[in-house]
C-alpha cells in the first residue's frame, strides 16, 4: 500500500491533468474546432475548453457542439 497522502495524491493527478491539456491551449481556436470535430480531443479536453472558453466552442441548438452530436436530434 502507498504512503501516499490523499493530498499529494490530487497534486500528482493535478499536475498530470495540467500535461494532458497544455498541447490543447496551445492550439487556435480554429484548430481546436477541427480537432474536435475530427474526434482528436477527449471529453476531458472538450469540458475543460468550454469551461475556460465558452464562447469559442460551437453550438448546435444551444448546446456546445461535442455534446449535442450524440443527441438523438442532432444525429438523425
Amino acid at each position: 500500500m502507498s504512503s501516499e497522502t490523499f493530498t499529494e495524491l490530487l497534486n500528482r493527478m493535478s499536475v498530470v491533468r495540467k500535461a494532458r491539456l497544455e498541447a490543447l491551449w496551445r492550439m487556435t481556436p480554429n484548430e481546436r474546432i477541427a480537432a474536435m470535430r475530427r474526434g482528436s480531443l477527449s471529453m476531458e479536453q472538450c469540458c475543460a475548453w468550454a469551461a475556460r472558453f465558452p464562447q469559442q466552442v460551437p453550438l448546435i441548438n444551444g448546446e456546445f457542439e461535442f455534446i449535442a452530436a450524440h443527441m438523438p436530434e442532432v444525429c438523425e
